[in-house]
């Protein structure tokens, strides 16, 4: 039968060949599922305040979102999205030493990266010599880059230089380099990232000082107009916030209140609009919750055209271009195996969200030093997502989702909201040097705490599932390396002429051209951070914590660990299983991943049929600790009988695997100390009982 036959070609549309269902339909069909209980019941708040309802629909859909390519940029920067490659690989290159790193940049590359991102240690940045952190490369002086120019083609290869408070007298040191080694900065690309209010956050200090920074940022961005038109200088990140807890709402806002910031301060020294918003990248942090990420890039290219456009800039400028960095925070030390599917769902949602650069950190990053294995699956994540999954050959693949388009819009109304607080209140720097930022994320972090203690955000490996038996991975901490003494050079009258210049700024770039000067001289990092200061006073403000989700359970299972180093056995509590295994198997597994993330060792059995048999077990298990597993229908006959047999039978601690409802108090007046079950605290619970234990001394 050919297609083109009447009993084909006379089909109605398929749609009509089925009964068109609902909302109340769909509704009504809900709640018998939740069996009694409300709708309500499957809306979920986000860290954020917003609320997300089980179900969006058309008339959920926002204003319109415009299209690829045109204002408000919201579904990509570009009318064909970032390429048929999708994500620009960017590859983290930290090791504290230069060769080193110089060497893996080169495999990085070799292996698909498509540019570096160079993060420099605290030291530098910091122009502090006593800083111990070792995460990071360090520069004494433009000798240091031969690595980089001796094996990579600096000329065709992005490179992006996060120097800190550092970034003019880095970016001195790399233009000096470039040019003996034969490079024209014109050639160079990538971004320098001048971001003196993220360095603030970051380090909690400013060399240069804050004024001075922002004023050497206009300087910088100058020079590049004309000198190095492809090296970006301005990359506004949320790292720091991110890794202090910050929720989308708030990175988003503190990357709008920072970017504005500095556009201000360029528009005060008469650039254009479009050329200032053209030296402005933004870098954020991809965390777990994949569509809330997604819709954090898109709700960002909004805010900053709305913003943009509200300075006078031209349409083609007003694009943000963003660079995604799979979350350091929700990176774990135990099982960290794991972390290789979560940068995979960051990077997923990156390519969604429509990133331009992406960078996956190794799944070893948060124990010490990355291995070969771990920096080769970091690229290889991305690779397979661009060739295999083909995420770069859809333009906006979450557009025209009304649960994505919906989550954007708010996330941008909320976020905008945000911002013009901040700028009420004086703008972004105001907000961190008067402890304003410093507060708000005091309360996030309280709460992402709160809700990894409570299972709200399980963290599989280790609040959830954990294995007490793995053999943890082993890493060395980089060290940095030794030093040689830099070359005894006269820098003496170059940095002299730089200190004047620098003490009376022109806002022409001249500064920057001395700086290069002295760094060819062979003026290390920290002379030029000293000439570049001239009189001002450095910015010291307290740096933003920097925690992971996992820790506060890791920091339990480390305290296990020393326990059962010192004395042979864990800390150890008892099931007592009763009756048949459909009754007691769920509740028993529940209890066994609850305690073992604490490093708690569950003693496991195959059930008991009376209390005395539980009991008798319970003695020879050398244990204080028990937990009551059963079903619901069991627990009120069983639980008092039992726990007071367990009492006689020298339990310290009683609990019980499920809520009591109405039968707490007397199953306390029987011996019972405390419940588990899946809202209850178990970062609280388990650290009071190792503090019982003798575990913790805290």
């Amino acid at each position: 039968m050919a297609l083109s036959d009447p009993a084909f070609t006379e089909l109605p549309p398929l749609a009509e060949l089925f009964p068109q269902p609902t909302i109340e339909d769909w509704r009504r069909i809900a709640e018998t599922s939740l069996k009694g209980k409300p709708l309500e019941r499957l809306t979920i708040r986000t860290h954020d305040g917003l609320e997300i309802g089980p179900l969006a629909t058309a008339d959920d859909a926002p204003s319109d979102p415009g299209y690829p390519g045109q204002p408000p940029f919201v579904r990509g920067r570009t009318a064909i999205g970032p390429g048929l490659d999708g994500c620009r690989i960017v590859q983290q290159v930290a090791h504290p030493s230069a060769d080193v790193s110089g060497r893996w940049a080169a495999e990085e590359l070799a292996r698909g990266s498509h540019s570096l991102w160079l993060v420099l240690d605290r030291a530098t940045r910091t122009g502090d010599p006593d800083a111990t952190e070792s995460t990071g490369v360090h520069l004494t002086d433009e000798r240091d880059l031969d690595p980089f120019f001796e094996r990579l083609d600096l000329s065709n290869t992005p490179i992006h230089l996060s120097a800190g408070g550092s970034s003019s007298s880095v970016a001195a040191i790399l233009i000096a380099a470039a040019r003996r080694h034969g490079v024209d900065p014109r050639a160079l690309s990538g971004s320098i990232d001048c971001d003196p209010l993220g360095a603030l956050a970051d380090d909690g200090k400013l060399a240069l000082g804050l004024a001075g920074s922002l004023e050497l940022l206009v300087e910088q961005t100058r020079w590049s107009n004309w000198h190095t038109p492809n090296l970006r200088t301005i990359t506004v990140s949320t790292l720091p916030y991110h890794m202090a807890g910050a929720d989308a709402v708030q990175e988003l806002a503190y990357a709008l209140a920072t970017a504005i910031e500095y556009l201000r301060v360029l528009a005060d020294h008469d650039f254009d609009p479009g050329a200032a918003c053209r030296q402005i990248g933004f870098r954020h942090a991809i965390g777990r919750d994949l569509f809330v990420e997604a819709a954090k890039l898109r709700a960002m290219r909004r805010i900053w055209a709305r913003a943009a456009d509200a300075c006078g800039v031209p349409d083609e400028d007003r694009a943000a271009p963003i660079h995604a960095v799979a979350s350091p925070r929700g990176l774990t030390t135990r099982d960290p195996w794991v972390n290789m599917l979560r940068t995979t769902v960051g990077s997923f949602a990156a390519a969604v969200g429509g990133a331009d650069l992406l960078t996956v950190l190794p799944f070893d990053t948060a124990i010490g030093e990355s291995d070969e294995l771990a920096r080769r699956m970091a690229t290889n994540t991305q690779t397979i997502l661009r060739e295999e999954s083909h995420l770069g050959r859809v333009i906006d693949p979450g557009g025209g989702s009304w649960y994505l388009e919906k989550l954007t819009d708010e996330l941008a109304v909320a976020a905008w909201g945000h911002f013009q607080a901040i700028e009420a209140a004086g703008g972004m720097a105001a907000a961190l040097l008067d402890g304003t930022v410093a507060r708000e994320l005091d309360r996030s972090l309280a709460d992402r705490e709160k809700a990894v203690a409570t299972h709200r955000d399980p963290v599989t490996g280790v609040s959830s599932y954990p294995n007490l038996a793995e053999t943890r991975l082993r890493r060395e901490a980089a060290t940095k390396p030794e030093l040689p003494e830099p070359s005894v050079k006269d820098t003496t009258e170059v940095l002299g002429r730089l200190f004047k210049a620098a003490n009376d700024l022109t806002g022409d770039g001249t500064v920057i051209e001395i700086a290069i000067d002295a760094a060819s001289t062979g003026a290390t990092v920290d002379q030029l951070t000293a000439a570049l200061r001239a009189t001002r006073q450095p910015t010291i403000m307290p740096s933003l914590p920097a925690r992971r989700d996992a820790e506060i359970f890791e920091r339990l299972r480390d305290a296990s660990d020393v326990w059962l180093a010192d004395r042979g056995v864990r800390p150890r509590i008892f099931l007592a299983n009763m009756g048949l295994v459909p009754e007691y198997k769920p509740r028993a597994a529940f209890a066994t991943n609850f305690f073992e993330a604490g490093g708690i060792e569950a003693l496991g059995n195959e059930g008991f049929s009376t209390p005395d048999e539980a009991a008798d077990a319970f003695a020879a298990a050398n244990t204080a600790m028990a937990v009551i597993c059963s079903s619901d229908a069991r627990y009120p006959d069983l639980v008092p009988e039992l726990a007071q047999a367990l009492e006689r039978h020298g339990a310290r601690t009683v609990l019980v695997a499920g809520r009591p409802r109405e039968h707490e108090a007397a199953w306390r007046e029987a011996g019972v100390t405390g419940f588990i079950h899946m809202s209850c605290d178990q970062y609280r619970m388990l650290v009071d009982l190792l503090q019982e234990e003798g575990v913790l001394h805290v």
